[in-house]
C-alpha cells in the first residue's frame, strides 16, 4: 500500500529526482504498477503521482492521460525518466490540487501542448504530444521530479 507524504514531510519533494538506469527499470516498473493502481482508485482523488510522493529519489511518475475534466476513457500510465522535448509558447491558468498538499487548489500556469519523451513499461522509448488537461498533469508530475511544488508556482488572479 502506497503511502503518501505531505509537503511538510517529505524532504525529498524538495529534491531533484535522479534518473532511473538501465539495471533498475524492472525494479521501478513493478513500482510504476503499484502507482498507476493508486492513481485509479476514485477513493484516492488523483490523476498522478510521481515517485518522490512515495519517498523514491527517482525520476518516475504515473499520469491520467485525460482529454477534458469530463473524459472517462482515459489511460492511466507510468512515464520512466520523462523528459519535455518542446512546448507550445501558448500557456493558461488554472486551478490544481496536489496530493502532497491536500485539501488546497491554487491557480497555476502551464503551456497548453508539449512534446515529451519517456520509457514505457515495456522498456520502450516513446515520444509523443500531449495537449491541455494531460500536458497539465504531465507538467505538475515532473515539477515533482525536478523538487518543484504547484504552491510554488500560484498565480493570483
Amino acid at each position: 500500500m502506497l503511502k503518501i507524504q505531505t509537503w511538510t514531510k517529505n524532504e525529498i519533494l524538495r529534491k531533484v529526482s535522479e534518473p532511473i538506469k538501465t539495471q533498475e527499470l524492472d525494479k521501478y516498473i513493478k513500482l510504476g504498477r503499484e502507482m498507476i493502481k493508486y492513481v485509479k482508485n476514485p477513493d484516492n482523488h488523483g490523476v498522478g503521482l510521481a515517485a518522490p510522493q512515495i519517498w523514491e529519489n527517482k525520476r518516475l511518475i504515473a499520469v491520467s492521460l485525460l482529454k477534458t475534466r469530463d473524459d472517462d476513457t482515459f489511460q492511466t500510465i507510468m512515464m520512466i525518466n520523462p523528459e519535455i522535448l518542446e512546448h507550445s509558447s501558448d500557456c493558461e491558468i488554472e486551478g490544481e490540487g496536489c496530493l502532497s498538499v491536500p485539501w488546497e487548489k491554487w491557480n497555476v500556469e502551464r503551456y497548453k501542448s508539449l512534446k515529451l519523451k519517456y520509457v514505457d513499461e515495456n522498456k520502450k522509448e516513446k515520444v509523443v504530444i500531449l495537449s491541455w488537461v494531460s500536458a497539465r498533469i504531465v507538467q505538475h508530475e515532473i515539477d515533482h521530479l525536478d523538487g518543484i511544488l504547484f504552491v510554488d508556482k500560484v498565480i493570483k488572479k
